[in-house]
């Protein structure tokens, strides 16, 4: 029986051509003639070739982070964006274009994504319905994280349930007066948001009042995040317990706590919200509410696939739970 040595030797070029020519590598670059010997040597010797394939055509998606101060290098949305990456690899997909909600403001850029001729889209922002639609009209399918819609297949957590979670975890712990830094989205007001309206409800629930003056948008800016923060504890009354909108934001409080020389737990209880890698280690290790952030990047490629494909067009909800990651930066205190 014929080996790939005497293929060679018959169509006399070398095996590694051989090789990459019968194993359909068509990125090795090797004249027409070259490669008709090849397989007239393989057909005359009788050796196995395999079938050329048609080429799979490449799948481009977009995606469009959550609006951050720091824009693409926001830990927990880059860890959805990088477990969506690494799914694409499965599926001959790549996300090709990458944009948040400040840059579709231009126009030109805006233009420019619908005209990319995307397959899918990624959105992980609530973006204005003119906007919106301008998306829908040149791709043509889009899959949503954590963005409450009946339109569209919506990937994420219960964000009124896990803000609940941490407002409870924090009154169970004694924390009355708490304070609450964060922001919003484009579209939702920052006092009608699902975590503002946790926030008051989880209150209202344990007949504590509410208080306007420990409330702060930031916006997600880093630099007014500790702006807020240095006027929070400059304050006459200090609160039990600080509420940051991500575990981002909790570095910057628990960095402005240590400098003014106010220790966590002991003098103010600091909790998080999407358990970055870094929270672990933060000092003290910060306590912070879990997301599956790698399952939600790698279920929404999934379902773009399956609508690309036409596997699976029905418009799902999927829902994945959230859980409490309890560590050094809360303690138990006596309700006062």
């Amino acid at each position: 029986m014929a080996n790939i040595r005497d293929v060679a030797r018959e169509a006399g070029t070398s095996i590694a051509t051989v090789s990459r020519i019968l194993s359909n590598d068509y990125t090795f670059e090797v004249t027409s003639e070259t490669r008709k010997k090849v397989l007239e040597a393989a057909k005359k010797l009788h050796y196995s070739v395999k079938t050329p394939k048609k080429a799979q055509r490449k799948i481009y998606l977009g995606c469009i982070l959550a609006l951050s101060a720091e824009k693409y290098s926001d830990p927990f949305f880059t860890s959805i964006l990088s477990a969506a990456e690494e799914e694409c690899v499965n599926h001959n997909a790549l996300i090709s274009i990458v944009r948040n909600y400040n840059e579709l403001e231009n126009i030109t850029v805006l233009s420019e994504l619908c005209s990319f001729g995307l397959s899918g889209l990624i959105l992980m922002e609530k973006l204005p319905d003119e906007m919106l639609q301008q998306l829908k009209e040149s791709i043509p399918h889009i899959v949503a994280i954590d963005i409450p819609c009946n339109e569209f297949n919506c990937i994420g957590f219960d964000n009124f349930e896990s803000n609940l979670q941490v407002m409870n975890c924090l009154i169970d712990h004694g924390y009355r007066r708490i304070a609450y830094i964060g922001g919003d989205s484009p579209g939702v007001s920052f006092e009608n948001s699902l975590r503002m309206v946790a926030y008051r409800d989880a209150l209202f629930s344990n007949n504590i009042p509410f208080d306007p003056s420990i409330i702060y948008n930031c916006k997600w800016d880093l630099e007014l995040c500790a702006s807020y923060t240095e006027k929070l504890l400059s304050s006459e009354k200090l609160p039990d317990a600080i509420f940051a909108g991500s575990d981002t934001l909790a570095s910057v409080i628990l960095s402005l706590m240590h400098k003014k020389g106010l220790r966590c737990p002991e003098d103010i209880g600091v909790i998080g919200f999407n358990n970055i890698s870094v929270s672990a280690h933060m000092v003290p290790a910060l306590t912070t509410v879990d997301i599956p952030a790698k399952d939600i990047g790698v279920t929404a490629v999934r379902r773009l696939i399956d609508l690309i494909s036409g596997k699976d067009d029905r418009i799902m909800k999927i829902t994945f739970p959230t859980k409490i990651i309890l560590r050094d930066s809360l303690r138990k205190i006596s309700a006062g």
